[in-house]
Order: structure tokens, then sequence, then C-alpha cells
């Protein structure tokens, strides 16, 4: 078994602390194995040697300085500044105990830890912090010094609920998503921001920059928060921004988690880059631009329905030659056609807008004149039209008049047989975003065995054509008398119309 002399001495030896003792003048009498590998001498080298001569004259004075301090309190930790072996400096925090027996002063035992490391790391961290200081201040660059730890804390929080997805959680979560924004906190600011934001003081700014926000800014911080929780350590978006003197700045944002916080995100740096004069020069550009389109497009459109008017003329002039009834009904018939499409470019010439036409007011124009020109002299045709608040780009527009050119031609010539009619057009929008085309008659109605998407006539062959170009469904309705057809739609995208 060993004793304790033995036992003292293991402990001592193995310590993970050096051990220094030295006697009433600050000689070494022992030093263990730890001590001596901090500052690279061995036992032979340490014993006898006095405690100051590890130190350089500035070590020295700031030693005797600590232990006058710490009168050898062993409760106080002192720091001393040593020089190893290849004259390297040595930081340690050290522990000192009296040695006193019989009343009488013997030297003193010293508890050391080698701090070097982490004193260099301090010194670093002081010399960037202040290099970043004087660069922070007197950059033109506006940068905000943030910290986002608590916005980290709180999205973890809303983690733990099984929450995947942060984008649609916080579409219809939004007091969760201002729960998040209101843990981001604003350490500092410097100048470039305060003059970008046309506020009278940095106390100004750090104390009301959230009054700020306008109608874009939730959007912006949700955009944030979403980065922060995907752990992107650095995130940029345009916004716009207003000042305290209430002008509209559009900027470039732009943040970056410093080296180091990528856990915890507690420093974050912000810069803003002033991009409303860029923006202001790009409107006028692109609106010139628009004009200069908007004349093109004008030209294109009255060029297209000029055209369509030639080859209608043509058809007309042709027709007058035909002695044949039913041949000079299709001139007819074809020139309706053609006059659909017509109506559609001298409405967009027309209009301000010229990828999209009020429907109601196309109908109104297309039909009235299709109705003069097919119904027989004695017949009296009333037109139900019911289309409000309806517009569609043109590559829906021109098959969807077609298509009712088409019906609506069909009921004239074919469908209402008595003196008087009727003829009914109605359009809906829908809830799911689509659209439903009602059109029909109160004539005699279709054969009970009538399929409109297998029929051999030319006209309804067109309609089933027409209604696959939309992809629409198409549908007929014979529990009531006469013809009755519903279409339902989406509006093509442009590239759509084939």
């Amino acid at each position: 078994m060993t004793n304790k002399p033995d036992l003292y001495k293991l402990i001592i030896e193995t310590a993970n602390e050096g051990v220094w003792v030295i006697d009433e003048s600050n000689n070494t009498t022992f030093t263990n194995a730890k001590m001596n590998s901090i500052l690279g001498y061995d036992d032979n080298e340490m014993y006898g040697r006095n405690l100051f001569s590890f130190m350089d004259e500035k070590g020295e004075k700031l030693a005797k300085e600590n232990l006058k301090k710490g009168d050898y309190d062993v409760s106080k930790t002192l720091e001393f500044v040593f020089l190893h072996k290849n004259n390297s400096t040595i930081w340690t925090e050290i522990n000192t105990s009296p040695i006193i027996q019989d009343g009488r002063y013997f030297g003193a035992l010293a508890m050391v830890t080698d701090i070097t490391m982490k004193r260099n790391r301090e010194q670093e961290e002081l010399v960037i912090n202040r290099n970043y200081r004087s660069l922070f201040e007197d950059s033109p660059v506006p940068i905000w010094d943030e910290d986002f730890s608590e916005v980290k804390n709180r999205i973890e929080e809303i983690r733990r609920k099984g929450v995947v997805d942060f984008r649609r959680y916080f579409d219809e979560n939004i007091h969760d998503l201002l729960y998040c924004v209101e843990g981001l906190k604003v350490n500092d600011v410097n100048q470039a921001v305060i003059e970008l934001n046309e506020a009278d003081s940095k106390e100004q700014m750090l104390s009301e920059y959230k009054s700020l926000g306008t109608r874009k800014s939730l959007g912006y911080a949700k955009e944030q928060v979403i980065a922060v929780a995907n752990s992107e350590t650095s995130f940029q978006q345009e916004v716009e921004l207003k000042t305290f003197k209430g002008n509209i700045r559009h900027a470039l944002m732009k943040w970056t988690v410093v080296k180091g916080y990528e856990e915890n995100y507690k420093r974050v740096y912000l810069t803003t880059v002033d991009l409303t004069d860029k923006i202001i020069k790009e409107n006028k550009f692109l609106h010139r631009t628009n004009k200069e389109k908007e004349v093109l497009l004008k030209e294109i459109h009255h060029r297209v329905k000029n055209n369509l008017q030639i080859i209608m003329s043509l058809l007309n002039l042709q027709s007058r030659s035909i002695l044949d009834d039913n041949t000079k009904s299709l001139f007819e018939i074809s020139v309706a056609r053609i006059q659909s499409m017509s109506i559609v470019h001298e409405l967009l010439y027309q209009s301000k807008d010229f990828e999209r036409i009020d429907y109601g007011d196309y109908l109104k124009v297309l039909i009235s004149p299709l109705v003069q020109s097919i119904k027989p002299q004695d017949k009296e045709v009333k037109i139900d039209l019911v289309v409000n608040d309806i517009t569609l780009n043109v590559g829906t527009s021109i098959p969807l008049g077609l298509i009712i050119n088409e019906i609506i031609t069909n009921s004239l010539k074919h469908g209402i047989k008595e003196s008087t009619g009727r003829i009914y057009i109605e359009m809906l929008k829908l809830d799911n975003g689509k659209y439903q085309l009602s059109i029909g008659d109160n004539g005699v109605g279709l054969p009970s065995d009538f399929d409109v998407n297998e029929t051999e006539t030319l006209g309804l062959q067109l309609v089933s054509s027409l209604a696959d170009q939309l992809q629409a469904d198409l549908t007929t309705d014979d529990s009531k008398k006469g013809t009755h057809y519903i279409l339902v739609f989406e509006e093509l995208l442009d590239n759509s119309m084939r």
C-alpha cells in the first residue's frame, strides 16, 4: 500500500497544473514536471534559480505588483508573464500560498496554469475589434451590427414543434413570424446608416429604427428569418426603405454572420448599398422603352386589323358573283370568322393595355353585326349578354371568340325557326380561378343522339377543335328547350396558344 508522502508526491508529479515552490528569497526549491514543461527547463535548470530570473523587466514589474496586491492570498488568482527557454512569452495564472511555520515565512507554493493561447486569442480579438471599429465608423457603406441569437432561439422553439417548411408555416402563422422578428437586436450602426436613413443622431437611429417600416418590411423580415432557419450564413435582397423624413430609398441589403458565430448568430454585420439613383435611372429608361414598344404594338395591331379587313373585303367582293346560296353562305360565315379576330386587334389598338381586352366590350362589338348579317329579315332575335369585369389575354380571346361566333351562327341559321327567338351569353369567373361560358338559344335544339365531339358539321367541328385548344371542358345541356353549351376553361398562358 502506497504511504501518504509517496501518494502526495505522485499527485504533485502528475498534476495538470504547474507546481512551483520558492523559498523566502524567491529562489526555486521545487518544480513538478508540468511546471518544467511550461517554461521548457528540466529540474536542474530550474532548481535554485530566482523566480524573477525567468522574467523580463516588464514581467518582473508586473509580478511584484501582483504579489504585493495578492499578499500571497491563495483565494486570489494572479497573472504572471514568464520567458520560455526559447525566449517566447508565456502568460500564466497563479494561485500562491505562503509557507509559514512557527510564525515565520519560509517561502511560497504556487499553482501555475498556462493561459498563453487564451491570452493570444484575446489579443487577436482585441486587435480585430479595434480595426473593425475603425473601419466600421469610417466606412462610406452603411453598416449595421446586429444580434440574431434570440431570433435563432425562437426559431428552434418552433422547430421543436415539428416544423420543417418554415416558409409555409410563417405564411399560415403570422404571429409566430412576428415573435421571431421581435428577437432581433441592433447593437450599433455607423455614420453612413444615419445619413442614409436621414436620422438626427445615432441615438435616434438605434431607438426608433422600427418606425421606418413600410408595407413591404414584414416580407423582407420573413425572408431573413427563413434564411436563419435554413442555417444560411449570408443573405441578400433588394429592399425599399423609408427614411425619418419620409423619403423612399431603394437599397441592396446584405448580411453576413461573423466567423465564429455561425452556431448562435450573435454577431451579424449587415450592409446596405443605396440603389435609389440607379433605380430612378432604370425606371426612366424602362418608361421610355415601354413608350416605344406601345407605339410599335399599336402599329402591329393596326396593321393586322387592316390586313384582316382587306381579306374580308376580298371575300365580300368575291361572294357578289356567286349565285349559289349555299356557297354564298359559306363566304359569309368565313367573313364573320375573320371579323371576330379583327375585332380583337381593333380593341387592342384602341386600348392602353396591349395584353388584355375587356371581354364584355369585345362581345358587344362582335355580336351585333354578326346577328344583323346572318339572321333572316323576317325574324326578331333578342340577345341577352351578361359578362361583367372579365378581361382575357389575346391567346384566350381569339379562340373563345371564334367558338362564340360559330355557336351564334349555328343558332341563327339552324336553331331559331320561329319568327322570334332568344340567344343568351353569360360568362362568369369561378372561385377556382377558371371561367365558365354558358351560351345557347331557345330554338329547336339538337338531335337526341347529338355529340358535340363527334359531329360532322364543319362549324361544330371547329367549336370542338377550339375547345381542345383552350384545354376546356365542353358539354351540352338538353334538360330544357333549345341548344345550350357550357364551356369551362382556364386562361391560356401567352405561349400556350397553338
